[in-house]
This record gives structure tokens, sequence and C-alpha cells, in this order.
């Protein structure tokens, strides 16, 4: 039957989740960038009576385009009920990978040490068949170590959380750590060491390497052996690195990672006579934070503890508020927390700085002096930057904080520590410490090696970095140098190549070795503060894995030892003298972190004048009106999370955009290059092309192009990875491997699909994020209508009924019983969606692809809406996470034919799964649009180990199946069943959802809201409190706490602070 329903797939049509859908454009009904420039002020006074200007999620929603608000009309989607055809079955659960096996899951004897496997004569006592364990581990990524906690059940790790035990991190886990569990579990990994493509056995790679050790070191020292890995933060590493050069003193290890620290280095050398230092910074102690390009919000493990001291300072509940000031080119989290952003190409910042620097004077004006050359403020900046100066002048000495983002020139972050000194921070909110990274690193650590190669100066090459054929930019010919089809003198060259998969650089070696999960071997690691973790494994290598320090070790032609071994030795020699080491080296792996290892503070203060020269050296980008410029991206990194599907269909917290990513334009920008959403354009620069498809964002700095890295991957094994988004990489150059002007884009013809989320439902101007300025809060007389006024009337108390109250299953040892609640404070929410991953893997959720997100048919329980308000060129940002508000008066109980939907005693509002027969009569009265369905069987044909990821605690759903947040349910009776053995009530502290243990920013808060005294109780108290679509008479168990904002009156006086409220 060929049937189509407004506009959706045709039943005929075959689709897949991982394939761009290109079609020719049909001339558009309607100019949405343009119409929004043009129409802005209309319709910015278009929202109902009393609620002020309208937040809006889109372009489109902005300007009320007939053709949106048609597609928006539906309770559903169009096409929602329509199931794809055209592929098997099987096909399309083999690309959705590993995370589809969502079902029960099968024990797995492993073990995480290689020795003498011994009964238990008695079993000990913390071993309970169908209890977890924990254990402490790590995880490093671009060069600095996470602290962690796994959950494992029956031999199988299930859960990586943030270790609390860290004194970096916390106890938090951005997404990244979280979603690393998947890809341990992934049948894509590589299985097969290979010479070529004949497989070998470890054996007979160990004494190649042995061979080719021992004969370099008799001949000249090992000159022509060279290593590419990535930043080395590891003590055992580094201390196998220099046994090697022991060894092979004229060998060279060279470091490199796409998201480097190389510019940041460079100018910490020049300050402090060529030390390796790295700064670190205390946002607990900043009123005045100034971010440069610099993104320190988002999940890199060096942030996790950066986020938490900002966002305790964003309490007004936690003292005075800071003030944030943020200037970049594209829309970034910290952006979106900023009290005022200035909207800059990102060679503007240089410029931004300099004027910074001039004002605060001391060692700053010398260096501006020098940049004044390089970089002018345009006019309309000024006020801008005034204002900024001001308020770091008037604060305290070492109350204010500068920070240059990694992206930026040597001659930002110069400016940036000149700054910081001469305002009084150094020792404060900035101190230096001996670099965790000590050796060079970055792309100038590439172009080293590949002139190397070109010269025929390399015979034998091992990589251990990840897949640097793809990350590095394309001008580097590191590709060319290794394919033979390229390359004549290929023949005269070895290369060894370890990986988690055949990749891109896979297809270029002589010797390929998988390489083994972090959760399958022994490593340390230090995190940015130099805090040593010790990584355990908790399973024996699915796949043959080889550590990186078993590799290295071959170098050495020794007797071989396990990594655990190595490592035990390594740490048995640091420790020799200081009293019982058994006894210490089990407390370090049971902590996961040494005391006592953080980095060694820097003697001497820096010496700008030295410096100097990186401002008067530095180069200006390209003329040029277009801008390019290049960032990592928020889901897949730099690429090496691309075959990972959690973090593929994660929304972008920007864009809102899953499975791709695209060339980003401000409105006026892409109006003036007659582009339109979707749109293909031919992106050139440097000599090179790139077709890529356009998305406008608001916010986004004028004349200025953008595009994530990390996508367009072509592995040979990746298959989720394979054909998704664009390789920004082929249009990268070394010289401005960031951002340079030149840069050209053109429409060409054709169009293409984007699968995003948050475009569906029209939010009829209800006021659901709000945001309110401090002067409010502080003087509720001046609140206008829509916040904290509003909030205290309608939206606080709702629609009066005449409901008895709920009896929460009192007891003798609870005689006020439960009443789960939840708090999410909107001031600390940064939207970095590391409670997105954590739902999804603590509940065994699915993924649906790229297709299914396309007609809204995600699963992820728990998603974060993100609001702009204000003009579409410069707006601010709210972010809100919304789940199951667990509603006391829930609509979507009343209306189930089967009573699959209940409540319980506590006030939970439950799903029985095995009653549910699909009607979806709930989805449709559910006002907050929570809940979600199975359309499709996700969770057939999976493989033995892909069974081994699931949370056996949770239930796995089946095709026509409706699901939804629970609260953590399980949690919740895991922990009531120990308190009921202990005969006392459960413990506040106990207890946390999945989203509240790894929440950076602790932003979201769980309890029984019959306890006074528990914290969550207290927040649905606050002032700021307030319900979610309260007025609907719904009551939900979760309160969000009103965002508060800390404005400079110089640049947002009182009055438009007032008029600028609003609701959506």
């Amino acid at each position: 039957m060929n049937t189509k329903r407004d506009g959706a797939p045709s039943q005929d049509t075959p689709s897949s989740f991982a394939l761009p859908v290109v079609t020719d454009r049909p001339a558009a009904a309607s100019d949405v960038v343009g119409e929004a420039l043009e129409h802005a002020a209309a319709n910015a006074s278009s929202s109902e009576p009393g609620y002020g200007q309208t937040y809006w999620r889109s372009l489109e929603e902005k300007l009320g385009a007939p053709d949106y608000l048609e597609e928006t009309r539906p309770e559903f989607p169009a096409g929602a009920d329509l199931a794809p055809t055209g592929f098997a079955r099987r096909e399309f659960m083999h690309l959705l990978g590993a995370s589809l096996a969502l079902a029960g899951a099968t024990a797995c004897s492993t073990r995480p040490v290689d020795e003498r496997l011994l009964p238990y004569t008695k079993t000990p006592p913390e071993l309970v068949p169908g209890n977890p364990l924990h254990y402490a581990s790590g995880m490093t990524l671009a060069g600095h170590t996470s602290g962690l906690l796994i959950t494992a059940r029956e031999g199988r790790p299930v859960k990586i959380e943030g270790n609390p035990d860290h004194p970096v991190n916390q106890g938090a886990a951005g997404p990244w750590e979280q979603a690393f569990l998947l890809s341990l579990y992934d049948p894509s990994r590589a299985r097969v060491l290979r010479q070529g493509k004949s497989p070998r056995a470890l054996r007979v790679l160990r004494e190649e390497l042995a061979n080719r050790a021992n004969k370099a070191s008799a001949g000249d020292g090992g000159s022509r052996v060279r290593f590419l890995s990535e930043p080395g933060n590891s003590p055992l590493t580094g201390d196998l690195r220099n046994r090697i050069l022991k060894k092979l003193p004229n060998a060279r290890f060279h470091s490199y990672t796409a998201q480097t620290h190389d510019t940041q280095a460079e100018a910490a050398r020049a300050l402090f006579g060529g030390q390796p230092v790295t700064a670190i910074y205390d946002f607990a102690q900043a009123d005045i934070v100034l971010a440069l390009d610099a993104d320190f919000l988002e999940s890199r493990p060096e942030n996790l503890a950066y986020a938490r001291q900002f966002a305790n300072r964003r309490d007004p509940n936690n003292g005075p508020l800071n003030r944030l000031y943020v200037a970049e080119a594209r829309f970034s989290i910290t952006g979106g927390m900023a009290d005022h952003r200035l909207r800059v190409k990102s060679q503007e910042v240089l410029a931004v700085a300099a004027a910074v620097a001039q004002a605060v004077g001391g060692p700053a004006a010398s260096l501006a002096g020098a940049a004044a050359s390089k970089a002018s403020l345009k006019a309309d900046h000024d006020k801008w930057v005034q204002a900024v100066v001001a308020d770091l002048r008037g604060a305290r000495p070492g109350r204010s904080l500068v920070v240059a983002g990694e992206r930026q020139p040597a001659a930002v972050h110069a400016l940036a520590h000149a700054i910081n000194a001469a305002l009084g921070n150094t020792g404060t909110t900035v101190k230096y410490v001996q670099s965790s990274i000590a050796e060079q690193e970055g792309l100038s650590q590439v172009r080293a090696l590949v002139e190397d190669l070109t010269a025929g100066r390399v015979d034998t090459l091992v990589i251990t970095s990840w897949n640097p054929v793809f990350s590095v930019p394309a001008d580097t010919g590191l590709k060319e140098l290794l394919d033979p089809a390229t390359n004549p003198n290929r023949g005269n060259l070895t290369v060894l190549y370890t990986g988690l998969y055949e990749d891109e650089t896979s297809q270029y070696v002589d010797w390929f070795v998988p390489a083994a999960h972090p959760l399958e071997t022994w490593s340390d690691g230090r995190s940015f503060d130099g805090t040593v973790a010790i990584a355990q494994p908790l399973i024996q290598p699915l796949y043959n894995g080889v550590a990186e320090s078993e590799l290295l070790a071959m170098f050495l032609d020794e007797p071989y030892r396990p990594a655990y071994q190595m490592l035990r030795d390594y740490w048995q020699g640091q420790a020799e003298g200081q009293g019982d080491f058994e006894a210490r080296w089990e407390s370090w792996v049971s902590d996961g972190a040494i005391p006592g290892t953080q980095a060694a503070p820097v003697q001497g203060a820096p010496d700008f004048g030295a410096a100097s020269a990186l401002v008067t050296g530095y180069s200006a980008p390209a003329a040029g009106e277009l801008e390019i410029n290049f960032v990592y991206d928020y889901k897949i990194f730099d690429g090496r999370f691309g075959n990972n599907s959690w973090l593929q269909e994660l929304p972008d917290p920007i864009t809102k955009m899953t499975w791709d990513n695209a060339a980003l334009l401000s409105p006026e920008t892409a109006k003036g290059l007659g582009l339109e959403p979707g749109d293909l354009a031919e992106l050139s620069y440097g000599g090179r092309k790139l077709t890529v498809p356009v998305w406008i964002t608001p916010g986004h700095a004028n004349d200025t192009v953008t595009m994530s890295l990390g996508y367009g991957r072509d592995g040979l094994h990746e298959q989720v990875a394979k054909a998704v988004g664009f390789n920004a990489n082929a249009v990268r150059t070394l010289k401005a491997p960031w951002f340079d002007g030149g840069a050209t884009l053109t429409k060409v013809r054709g169009s293409y699909k984007f699968s995003l989320t948050q475009t569906h439902w029209r939010m009829e101007n209800r006021p659901l994020a709000l945001d309110m300025p401090l002067s409010e809060l502080k003087n509720p007389s001046t609140a206008t209508e829509h916040t904290l006024h509003r909030v205290k009337g309608e939206l606080k108390f709702g629609v009066q009924d005449n409901l008895p109250a709920f009896d929460y299953d009192k007891g003798p040892s609870n005689p006020q019983g439960y009443k789960w609640g939840m708090a999410i404070d909107l001031s600390r929410c940064t939207g970095c969606s590391a409670c997105v991953i954590a739902c999804q893997a603590e509940n065994n959720i699915p993924v649906v692809g790229k297709q299914q997100v396309s007609v809204s048919r995600e699963m992820q329980w728990l998603r974060i809406d993100r609001y702009f308000e204000g003009s579409e060129s410069d707006p601010r940002m709210v972010m809100q996470p919304v789940m199951c508000v667990h509603c006391e008066k829930a609509p979507c109980e009343y209306v189930c034919p089967v009573n699959a939907t209940v409540h319980s005693d506590e006030g939970l509002n439950d799903m029985v799964y095995n009653r549910c027969v699909g009607t979806r009569y709930c989805s449709n009265n559910c006002p907050y649009k929570v809940r979600r369905f199975n359309y499709l069987h996700y969770t057939a044909d999976k493989t033995a180990t892909e069974k081994m990821l699931m949370n056996p605690d949770v239930t796995v759903r089946n095709r026509g199946v409706m699901e939804k947040c629970t609260y953590c349910v399980q949690r919740i009776e895991r922990v009531r069943i120990d308190a009921r053995v202990e005969k006392r009530v459960i413990n506040e502290k106990e207890l946390q959802t999945a989203c509240q243990q790894t929440c950076p920013t602790q932003a979201i808060t769980f309890g029984s809201l019959n306890d006074k005294q528990q914290r969550v109780t207290q927040l649905h108290e606050d002032e700021r409190a307030y319900k979610l679509l309260h007025e609907l008479g719904t009551r939900p168990r979760t309160a969000h706490l009103i965002r508060v904002r800390n404005p400079n009156p110089a640049l947002e006086p009182a009055a438009s602070a007032a008029a600028n409220q609003g609701s959506h």
C-alpha cells in the first residue's frame, strides 16, 4: 500500500537512520530567515496579555510561519503511526549497534587479573547474588583522567558513575564517561591482531617488536623509530616511555589528539621559562568571570570540577551570585549561562582581550600595546568591554577571573594571564602547577612527524593516538604518506596501529592490534590537578584487546608481565620506604585515587616580558569576509565516540540536532548568502571544498560559519558512525586548525533533512522555563507579573480543587510515610546532557535511529528543552530538564482503558508494562509530552555481548508498550530493602536517581517531601520554586526553580530587564 499522510514518507520508500536524505528543494513557501529579521519587532509583541515577551525554540516558531503552525498543530507528528518499511528488521537492528540490546543479561565469568582461579571455601560477605558491587576506576580523555565508580552485576559492568571520593570530579560524570560503557560491549570492535590481512598471534608481534628494538638499539639508537600517542598523563606509561628512550635514545615520541592544549602550554612555557605549567582555576572564589572563547562548562574531565564550582556561585541560597561575561562566535553551553554575551568572530577575541588588558593596566598593558597592531576593537563592542573592565576593576583583588579557550592562539592566553596578574588573581582564582602533560603536544608534533616521514627518516612508526588519518587536518598529508598507492617509498616503512575499531587509520598500516577497553585493563592517569587515579578492569578483554602499557613493554624485550603487574611494580617502587605497601595499594585501588599526588605549585612569578614575543609574533588570520570555525562536537567529541549510538542520538544542547553536524550560520549571514535551513552549500577554504547542509543558529556571530569535528567517517567496521554527517577535517588546515578568514559558502542544488528534537508541539505561550534578574529576587515589589509575582500566584498554587490528599504508606518505622518528589534548579543547569545519558544507561532505553527521530519517536525519558528569549540575532538562552513530573492528579491515569498507568501510595506515577496494550491515550493526554512509545521491537537481534550491558533491575520493554521516567523506582526499592532490614527510614544521602547522581552542577535533587529536613523539601518551599503547567491542576511532584541572572546595570538597566521577562 503506497499511502502518504501529511507529507510522511511513503510506506514503500526504503529508509535508514544512518544515510543522508538529499533531494531537490522545492520552492520555499516563505523566506524564514528574512521574514524573521524583518518582522522581529512585530512578532515580539504578539504574545498573550500578561505574559510579556515570548520565549521561542526556533526561528520558525518566533516568526509564527503558517507552515510551521500547521505542522505543529496536530497532537502527534505526521506519520507517527506508520512503521518504516523497505528494509529487513535484521538490517535495521544491525545498524543500531550495541545500544539496542536491552534485554536481560547473561552472567559472565571473568577475572580482572590473570591469576590462578581458586574456589571459594567461604563466600565473601560482599558477594551476594543479585546485589551490585561497585569498583573505583578511571577514564582518560584528551590528556586528563576522571575518577569513576563502576557498578558490576555478576561479573559485568552495567553502569558508570563519577567517583564521589575523587577530589576533582567528586561524583560527577559527563556524557562521554558514561556512554563509554556502551563501547565496551560494541560488537563492531576490532577482534583480530593482524599483519597486513593475515591474522597473527600475540607472540609473533612480541617477537617482531623485540627484534626491531634490539636491532635499532645496536645500530643508531633508534633514530628511525617514531611513536605517535595521545598526550601522556599516565605515570606508568611515562615510565615505559623513559625506559624505551633509555634503550633507544634517538627515538622520538610525538603526542597528538584532535583536542589539544598546545596554545595554552605554549603561553605557560613562555611565562615560566620553558617549564611545563598548567593554570588551575578556582571559580568558587571568582565574583566576576570573563570567558574569552572558553567553554569551561562543557563536560570534559577537567571541567567537571569547574562546572560545580561555578554552579555553586549561581545559587542565590549560597551567598552572592557571580557574574559571567562570555565573548565567543558560536553559542556554547557556557555562553548560554552568561549574564552578558558578546558574539564576535573568533579572530576578534584577541581585540577584546587586548582592550581589557589595556584598561586594567599593570603587566597587561604592555602586552596590550604589542597587540594593538594585530587587532583593533570594533566600535560597537566598546560599551560591552568598558562594562566588563569596570566590573573586573571593581571586584576585590583576587576575586575575579579571566579564562581563555584552547582554540585561541597563545597570544590571547598570554593576555589572559597578564590580566589575572594585574587584578591580583594569581594565587587565588588562578594557581600555576607543574603540568601533568610534560611533553609538547598538538599539531606541531604531527607536522614534525610528517616532515620526518616525507624525508624518509622513519622506518618504524607506532601509533597509539586515536585515528590520526581521520582526525588530522587534510593538508598534513599523513594519509598519503601511509598509503602505498600514493607513497612510492611506503615499502621502507613499517606502521603499527592499535585501536578499539578497524577505522580509517587501520586501512593503511602493516600491523593492527585490537586495543583493550579501559574497563578491560589496569592503568593509571592524572587529573588536571595532578591527582593520580588507579583504573582497574571489571571484565576480561572481550575481544582479545592489548593494553597500551603491554604494547610499549614489547620494545624492552623483557619477560612478559601483564599490565597489572607492571602497574603494581611501578607504584611499589614509588612508595619504597613509606611503610606497608600492600595496605597502601589496596587503599589506592579501593578509593580510586592516590592521596598526595597533586601537582606541585610552580615557584616564581610569571615573566610577562618573555611572553611579549607571543603577541608580537602572532600572525593575524587571512583576510576575507567569511570566517570558518572548527569546534569539537558536544556529543562525539573529535569522532572517537562516533560508533556510540547513545551519543549519536543525544540532541545537541544548542541546535537539538541528532545524528548529524551542519554548517552553522547566524540569521543575518544566512540571509545575506540566500540560504535557508537545510539548504546544501559548497564550503570552500584553502583550495579545498566540502558540500554541507546549512543550519541557522540564533546568537551565532555574523560572517562566521562553524562546523563541528568528528563526522563523515568511513571506517571499515564502525557501522553506526559510517556515513553520518560531514567531515570538517576535509577543509581544515595545519596553518589554522581552529579558525581563519577567507572562506566562502555558496548555495548549490538540493537540500538535506535533519532529525531534530524539540520541534513538535506548540507551547501556546505558556510560561515554562522562567528566568529573572537578581534585582527582582531581592526586591519582589519590582518583579514583573510573569516572573516571581506570577509564580507566587497562579503558577505556584494552580487551579484549586477539592481532591483528597494521598495517604503515603504510613508504617511503624516511617510514621510520616514517603512522598517522593524532585526539584530542578534552572540556575544550576547548564544543559550538558550528562543526565540524559545517565537515564538511558540506567533504564535500558533503546536507540531508535535518525529516521525514527525525524518523526518524533525518540525514546529518551529525560529531555532538556532549550529556549531562546530576545532577538533572533542575539538572544539569551535557558535550559530546562523535563521528565515525567509524577502528577498527583495525572491526566494520563484517567484515560488508560486497561489501568496500565496507576498511582502508588508514595506518589509515583507507575507503569505496569504487561498491562499496556498501546492505545497511546496516556501520551495524548499528557501535557508535558514525556511518555515514550515503542513503535518497534528495538531490542531484537542482539548479540551475546550486547546482552551483558543491561541493568537487570529494569524491565525491558517490547513493541507496543508505553514507557516513561519512573523516578528510578528500582533504586528506591533497593534502598527500601536495606532500610527495612535495618529497621530504619530511608536516608536522603543513600537514595539518588541516576540523573541526580551524575549531574556535575547538582541541579537535580530528589527525596521525600514529607521530611522537612531534606533538601528537596526546602527547595520546593523556596521562593523561586514553581510547578510546570501547574495551572492545569495536575499537581506535579517535580518543582523547577527560576533561573536567576546577575546582569550588569550598565548593560541591562532595571527597566529593560523587567521588560525582557517572558513566557513561551
